[in-house]
């Protein structure tokens, strides 16, 4: 009796990964430019970190937005 579902377990697994990993690629690209924009300009921290806010709050709705789709795909 083994499992069956080998192929599709891994698929699940890939596309999962890279709906995670992809927006903490980003997350991360968006933070390093922050703190670089900091260091650049401290007087403006208040709008640069509010800018940055509205980009990680799209890039997380897109995500999950993904992430809820593809959980509907599998059931």
């Amino acid at each position: 009796m083994g499992f069956r579902y080998w192929y599709e377990g891994v698929m699940f697994v890939v596309i999962f990964g890279a709906l995670v990993l992809v927006p903490c690629f980003f997350i991360a690209w968006i933070g390093c430019e922050m703190a670089n924009a900091l260091g650049n300009s401290p007087t403006k921290s208040a709008r640069i970190q509010t800018d940055a806010c509205w980009k990680v709050f799209i890039i997380e709705m897109v995500s999950f937005f993904f992430i809820a789709i593809c959980f509907h795909l599998v059931n």
